[in-house]
Formats: C-alpha cells, structure tokens, sequence
C-alpha cells in the first residue's frame, strides 16, 4: 500500500515536471516566433525606407533637366542646356563642405555624367578654370587636381585685367557661336578671384535632312487664337526608322535622329500639346518623357508614310541661373556669411570667405533643314563681396503651335538642350533667303 502511493505521488511529480518544461517550451518558441517578426518588420521598413529614398533620388536626378523650365515658363522662346549646368554645379560641389555642399547634393545629387570625347566641328565639351594670378597661392592643389582628373578642366592663370582670355576660351569651345559673354568689369573688379566655367557646343546633321525648296510659310498658331506665317520645313518621311511619332488624346510629338558621329547619336524630340504649353510644362516630367518616347511609333510602320511640317527657329536665351538655384535650394554658396567652400581655397589664411557671387548661363540654337547647332555655357563666379554683373492618307504631323523640345544622347537619355518654341522664324524675315532656289 505505501508504494502504491509513493508510486501516485512520484507519477504527480513527473506531470508537473513535464507541465514546467511544456510551458517553458512554449513561452521559448513564443519569444523566437516575435522576435522573427520584429525582425522582419525592422528589416521591411529599412528596405522601404531605403527604397523610397532611392526612388527620391532617382525621380530628384532625372527632374533637374526640366526644373528650369518650370521655373522659367514665361511663354517666350527658351533654351538652357541641363549637362552644362551639371558640369558647372559639380565642379562647385568638389569646393564645397558642410551645408553648402549639402544643398548642392540634393539638388543635383551623386549623378554621373556621361563623357564624351570631343568631335572636331562636329561636338564641344569643355571644363575650364580662371584663377586671378594674385590669389593663386590660396587656392587648394587638392581641388584643381581633382578637377583636372575627374572633370578633365584647364587650369588657367590670369591677371583680370579684362575678360578677353576668358571670352575667348568660350568661343573657342562653342565652334564660336557665343562671343563676350562676360564684360570687362566682372572680372576686373578685385573680389572676383576665380570662375568656374562649362562651355559645350554641337553642329550636328539630320540622319535625313529636309529640302529647302519645300520649305514654305505656314499659319503657326499662338495660345492667345492670332496666327503668323511662320518658315516652316516639310518633308515625307517613308520606310524610315529615323524619324518616328506619336499621336495621343493630349499631345503630338517628332522624334527625328542626328547623325551618328563615332559612337555618340543625338536626337531631337518635339513636342505639341492639344492645348497651352505653358499649363503643360507645368506637370511635365522626365517620365512623362521617356513614356511618349517609348509609344512612339517609326515611319517605317506607317503604310502610306509620314508628312511632317515643322518650323524653323533660331534664338539664344540667357537663364536666370542664380535665381533659379537659390529657389531651389542652393541658398548657403550665395551667402558670404554662410557658404563653405573650404575644400577649395585656404580659408584659415584670408581675411573675406569666397562664396559665388553669380551664375550666369546662356544657350542658343538654330534649327535648320540641315540639322541643329546649338551651344551653352555656364559661368560660376567665386567672389569675395557680391560683384555686380550684369488611314489612306500619309499620317500628318503639323507642329504649328507653341511647342517643347529636347536634344538628348539616343543612348543614354542625357539631355543637351532643352526649351519651347512660342515664336518660331518668320517667313517675311526668311522669304528672300529662299527666292533663288
């Protein structure tokens, strides 16, 4: 009878032994199972959180090209080159350090930039430097080195007693389309230490060219309902895979290829909305881009080919860069008080911070049956105190309203040149030009 009931009693023992350990078990497995979990959602928001930042990023980089012409959208002819103003910001951006470079970061980023190897006659890109003599021994060996190596820039030395050198290096690099661009007082003025400048320039031919004895005047139409006669090129395109279009509910676009030279092709994209320009501009996108890009469709594929009148244009336009930055976000390097440009200069060892002082751009194009000649250049002036400056049927494809277009690298999407057409040329201004053909 007693070892019965030992026997019942280590029998108890051994269940609320077993039950420990269940329960221990369990609340082991538990822990694992939310701390899996814990683990799996710090994991997901981290790969949200970096997502979202790359997608900001990359939506911020491919946008620069058309924030200016946001900006800007005052319905007149306009063209600004987006490459040459990041060449320029980078080049600032390698001086800069703290909250100056930082808001320089944002805007532009960590882009690369495609290179591109100088085409004699045909394709222009340069990077170069003027420092003023005397305050050469200021400025960092680190950062001309660097842009020597990574921007390929001429380092010049000079005295600034006017700006003919300077001048004239610019129009050697824009086949010399832009000529004084800067006046003898920027640069004689004693606070102006250093430029950075970006100079680029193309003489490109059409894949297929138009023919001048069908150029004519044609209504072109403004957004206000009054119309010009405006010089207008005309061509069939048939079997081609150079030119394409596309037609949708909102807009009409051309996309016509330049010649191919080396390994580098441009194209020239043309695009009409139904309704104003300037509201389109508005929303206007990279995306928006690329996607009337992708739907366009060849010549080659239209049965009966393709009828295309386009005018002609020719204009410059000077951006108001420095504006245009500062609402942007680039405020810090305007301020002398606040800009950080010690990776540049040796600031420990002068009585004035260097900061920029202006930025000036300028950009121009001819659009013509032969092709497009375009140039840009961008002036960053580092200064001491704020210097003073100053269906059977051939499908029909009729630009004959204000209108957007872009120049851009075929390949890579980089964008040369980009500005609207509100004025095209005037057939009056261009009749006798074409009389004798």
């Amino acid at each position: 009878m007693q070892e019965k009931k030992e026997l019942n009693i280590k029998f108890k023992i051994a269940i609320i032994l077993l039950l420990i350990l269940l329960i221990i078990l369990i609340a082991v497995f538990s822990l694992l199972i939310n701390r899996k979990i814990n683990i799996s959602k710090e994991t997901n928001a981290s790969n949200i959180t970096s997502s979202n930042v790359i997608n900001n990023e990359t939506i911020a980089e491919s946008n620069f090209s058309v924030n200016f012409l946001k900006l800007e959208n005052n319905k007149q002819n306009m063209i600004y080159s987006p490459l040459s103003i990041k060449y320029a910001l980078k080049m600032l951006k390698e001086g800069a350090n703290g909250n100056t470079k930082t808001q320089i970061e944002n805007i532009i980023g960590d882009m690369d930039l495609t290179k591109y190897n100088n085409i004699d006659g045909i394709l222009s890109l340069a990077n170069g430097v003027y420092i003023r003599d005397t305050y050469s021994n200021y400025v960092k060996e680190d950062y001309t080195r660097i842009l020597t190596e990574k921007y390929n820039a001429e380092i010049n030395y000079d005295s600034f007693n006017n700006a003919n050198n300077i001048n004239n290096w610019i129009e050697n690099k824009t086949f010399g389309i832009i000529k004084n661009m800067l006046q003898d007082n920027t640069v004689q003025n004693p606070d102006s230490k250093m430029l950075l400048i970006n100079a680029l320039a193309i003489d490109m031919e059409w894949e297929e060219d138009f023919d001048s004895g069908k150029t004519k005047g044609a209504n072109f139409y403004f957004e206000d309902g009054s119309t010009m006669t405006a010089t207008t090129m005309n061509k069939k395109a048939t079997y081609s895979d150079n030119i394409s279009y596309y037609q949708g509910e909102d807009i009409t676009s051309l996309t016509m290829n330049l010649k191919k030279y080396d390994d580098k092709q441009l194209e020239f994209i043309g695009i009409m909305p139904k309704g104003n320009l300037s509201d389109y501009i508005k929303d206007f996108s990279i995306e928006d881009l690329n996607n009337i890009i992708e739907k366009s469709t060849p010549a080659s594929e239209s049965k009966n080919g393709v009828d295309i009148s386009i005018p002609k244009f020719s204009f410059d336009y000077n951006l108001n860069l420095k504006e245009d930055l500062m609402k942007l976000g680039i405020t810090d390097a305007f301020d002398k008080d606040l800009a950080d440009f010690s990776n540049m200069y040796y600031y420990d060892e002068i009585d004035n911070r260097l900061f920029v002082g202006d930025a000036l751009h300028k950009a121009n194009i001819d659009f013509t049956e032969k092709g497009i000649k375009a140039s840009a250049v961008t002036v960053i002036l580092m200064t001491e105190t704020m210097a003073i400056i100053e269906e059977n049927k051939p499908i029909e494809i009729k630009i004959d309203k204000p209108f957007l277009y872009v120049v851009r690298d075929k390949n890579t999407g980089e964008i040369w040149f980009i500005g609207t057409v509100h004025e095209p040329n005037s057939w009056e201004d261009d009749r006798e030009n074409y009389q004798y053909r």
